[in-house]
């Protein structure tokens, strides 16, 4: 169930206060995001087409006088309190709040700690970002608290060195600037071998986008994840070995495409995935251009495939969802989302049927699984909104 992003940062304000006994300083929201198409290309210097959705996760945070870090959180009911410099802390959402704030200190000293609390209405390990909207909504508040300028790019890469460093996960920067960047009304297409963004008017008015979260949880550290880009790792460097001044595989052409076919059969696949995906995203911003429901609809299926079988991170629940909605005529097209090995399908439906589509295609994967999905209609939204609590009021 979504909350109203304004209902949500009242509960998060009251719920501090009743934590803390005052008044918190600073607000920070992030909403989560999807990614219409671009999966797995940000390692890779490829390109990539997110926005945020009307998902939020909300920080609320004041000084302290202790150089303590107190935080709490509302959904797991749960909080820890460390020394500002101690890293010795072993629960994952305990690394994500200590290593969000030590990255946007940097080399700043302070003489004061945090009290923070966070509530979120974002699905957990889900392919929705949850743990990116952490980072940002921490790393942002404490950047406002300390009078800390950087750039979006700078916050960008800060958030990612929270995931290298502290949680052991070599991601790509896709979720930060999709939770930060986005536009209301719009996607955009990300560069991730120059970070340059092309924001782009979506405005399909007879269809919506609807999520089915097949509840198979993900966990990226210990997934597969790792594999895949070492793997991406491993066929770009053989392949500069063969292509001279080879920067990024967007530089293959097509009279570079049979030096591919001297790769191991795995990493053949996987770079057949990256050039392919690259190709959709520009493909994509023609279709949503005409918002021609069709191309859109067929190349989200596309992707899918390639996801499917050349870069293997789908799973049976996934495929039995996509392979289920293809039967329905008012289907467009889907495919599954975010890092892969479970969570969500994302799905373009015709206006009008939605509450159909979610009906038939819970019921079938009920009974196939015995496992009650979770559908989520979703709009799309501005990015992170940093609040100067004790101004505003």
């Amino acid at each position: 169930m979504n909350t109203n992003k304004d209902t949500l940062i009242k509960q998060t304000k009251d719920a501090f206060f009743e934590k803390f006994s005052q008044i918190p300083e600073i607000i920070c929201v992030s909403p989560g995001r999807i990614n219409i198409i671009g999966e797995h290309v940000d390692y890779n210097n490829g390109l990539a087409m997110p926005v945020a959705i009307d998902r939020y996760l909300c920080v609320a945070m004041s000084r302290n006088h202790n150089r303590r870090i107190n935080a709490f959180s509302t959904n797991l009911k749960d909080m820890f309190s460390s020394d500002l410099d101690n890293i010795s802390e072993t629960k994952l959402w305990h690394k994500y709040v200590q290593g969000s704030i030590l990255e946007a200190l940097g080399n700043k000293k302070c003489d004061s700690g945090i009290n923070l609390l966070i509530n979120s209405d974002i699905p957990m390990g889900k392919g929705l970002s949850s743990s990116a909207a952490l980072e940002l909504s921490i790393l942002s508040a404490t950047l406002k608290i300390f009078s800390i300028k950087l750039s979006d790019n700078e916050i960008i890469d800060r958030c990612q060195r929270v995931d290298h460093k502290y949680i052991g996960i070599k991601s790509g920067k896709l979720d930060q600037s999709a939770c930060l960047l986005s536009k209301e009304n719009s996607v955009f297409i990300i560069d991730f071998n120059n970070s340059s963004i092309e924001y782009i008017p979506i405005k399909l008015k007879a269809a919506s986008w609807v999520l089915i979260d097949s509840m198979i949880k993900r966990e990226l550290a210990s997934s597969k994840y790792h594999e895949r880009v070492e793997e991406c790792q491993e066929a770009f460097k053989k392949l500069s070995t063969e292509i001279s001044g080879l920067s990024n595989f967007r530089d293959i052409n097509e009279e570079m495409l049979f030096k591919i076919d001297a790769l191991p059969i795995n990493l053949k696949k996987r770079v057949k995935h990256i050039i392919s995906e690259n190709q959709r995203v520009l493909k994509m911003k023609d279709a949503i251009t005409s918002n021609n429901v069709r191309d859109i609809g067929y190349l989200l299926r596309e992707s899918h495939e390639s996801l499917k079988k050349d870069y293997e991170v789908s799973c049976k629940e996934i495929d039995y969802l996509l392979k289920s909605s293809e039967k329905l005529s008012y289907w467009h097209g889907g495919r599954i989302m975010g890092g892969g090995f479970g969570g969500s399908t994302l799905n373009l439906i015709k206006k009008g049927y939605e509450k159909e589509y979610i009906k038939v295609i819970s019921d079938l994967y009920k009974k196939k699984f015995g496992i009650i999905c979770e559908p989520h209609l979703i709009s799309f939204v501005n990015g992170v909104e940093t609040i100067d609590n004790i101004s505003a009021n």
